[in-house]
């Protein structure tokens, strides 16, 4: 892989966390985080079968529900 597209991939794969990253940072359970996943409660791209949550819109999500527009659960 090219130096440039190494560079790129690894700006966008640092802006990705995991259900397991999310779970951490919230410190729930990662079983929480995929449910409201499903439910469509909180913002994720879907990888193949795989989830992953964009860092800069978990940041916008975790601000408008600490000014509680919703009640995911998350606080």
């Amino acid at each position: 892989m090219p130096d440039e597209a190494r560079a790129a991939y690894a700006r966008i794969m640092c802006g990705l966390l995991t259900a397991e990253q999310l779970a951490e940072r919230w410190q729930v359970p990662k079983s929480h985080v995929y449910n409201l996943t499903r439910t469509g409660r909180v913002p994720a791209v879907k990888l193949g079968r795989y989830y992953r949550y964009r860092l800069d819109a978990i940041e916008a999500f975790e601000l408008g529900h600490a000014a509680g527009q919703d009640s995911a659960g998350v606080r």
